[in-house]
């Protein structure tokens, strides 16, 4: 009998948006009336943004206004959005490596260049400052930091945030801030925010944000951009002629996320650093480095040493053994494997037994 087919390939997390929240979209649904029509003659928008910036100053300490929340169905479409709202074609952009993928895409359909700083292995991931500033060029636009990172979990301290914040105002860049996984650090770690350190940070900083991981909403399609004043308006034009608008009773399960005491975040916080401490470990005994990441959820290990690429790996590894993964070379990384830990242990345990037989038959 074939082993049954175990998905580790996507960051959609095993479990659904909390049901006080679920609730809430079910009880407008069955309501209808304003909350299935047009959302911009209900108020719903409006509330939402407010919940937005109560939150936001909740966590970080730092204080916009409703009107700089733009909401979005989803981070993909937040996050072209606040791109195409400061870069054109012929731009460059600064990109640490590596990378999710999914902002490399957007770089290449705008015909935007990333160039790379590098995270290395041997320094946990972390940049270097001096090659912070090393890699802007005159076409240099903006700079693009997802903290906590995806793949690597990287979660940029104060001294790298405030290197990135100087060099982006020496050089007159935007700051693009993915924070989608900001309730997911671990340790002694803490997420910093770049916008809050100095208001010229936060003047040319756009925020990038999701309810898909924090809250499981992966499917609900919700997220929104805070876009300081100096972007605002060519954001609003941006908005008006693509119309990334989320569902209008989704509005009121995102309200209800925001003003929640968040006890639903704590606890998948707690599980995710559980899986990671099994995980991490159990690789790295297989003898493939293994980052036991400061944030976000994903496990990234080296696996050159098998002398497969990536594609290789993850090819042979689903044939052999029903498991699928990503290859790193889609995040900038050939020889390295990307691993959601969207499964619990007892599931993560199983992968670990298949990885190691098949690390006996390569």
């Amino acid at each position: 009998m074939s082993k049954e087919y175990i998905k580790l390939n996507a960051g959609d997390p095993d479990v659904e948006a909390p049901q006080f929240a679920i609730n809430v979209a079910l009880k407008a649904i069955i309501e209808g009336g304003m909350n299935t029509h047009y959302p911009h003659y209900t108020g719903y928008p409006e509330e939402f943004q407010k919940a937005v910036v109560e939150y936001y100053k909740r966590f970080t300490g730092v204080e916009y206004k409703p009107e700089n929340v733009l909401p979005a169905a989803g981070s993909s479409a937040a996050l072209y959005l606040a791109l195409a709202s400061v870069l054109k074609e012929g731009d460059e952009v600064m990109l640490f490596s590596p990378y999710y993928m999914g902002h490399t895409r957007i770089f290449e359909g705008m015909g935007v260049k990333a160039n790379l700083v590098p995270l290395k292995a041997e320094n946990k991931y972390h940049p270097e400052l001096d090659d912070i500033a090393k890699t802007v060029t005159p076409k240099t636009k903006a700079v693009l930091v997802c903290n906590p990172a995806n793949p690597t979990g990287t979660v940029f301290n104060e001294a790298e945030c405030k290197a990135i914040g100087d060099v982006a105002v020496d050089n007159d860049m935007a700051i693009f801030a993915d924070e989608i996984y900001l309730h997911f650090v671990y340790d002694d770690n803490k997420f910093v925010s770049i916008a809050g350190l100095h208001d010229d940070y936060k003047e040319r900083t756009l925020g990038i944000m999701s309810f898909s991981k924090t809250f499981s909403m992966t499917g609900w399609r919700l997220g929104y951009d805070i876009v300081p004043e100096r972007y605002l308006e060519k954001a609003n034009i941006i908005k008006g002629l693509t119309a990334p608008r989320p569902a209008t009773f989704v509005f009121k399960m995102g309200t209800a996320c925001l003003q929640s005491d968040f006890k639903y975040v704590e606890e998948r916080c707690e599980e995710y650093q559980k899986r990671r401490d099994y995980f991490t470990k159990a690789v790295n005994d297989l003898g493939w480095p293994c980052h036991k990441f400061e944030g976000a959820f994903y496990a990234w290990f080296d696996a050159t040493s098998t002398g497969l690429s990536s594609k290789e790996f993850i090819d042979k590894l689903l044939k052999e053994q029903n498991v699928s993964m990503s290859p790193g070379d889609r995040f900038g990384a050939d020889g390295f494997i990307r691993v959601p830990l969207v499964h619990p242990v007892s599931v993560l345990e199983d992968v670990v037994e298949r990885l190691k037989a098949f690390k006996a038959n390569l």
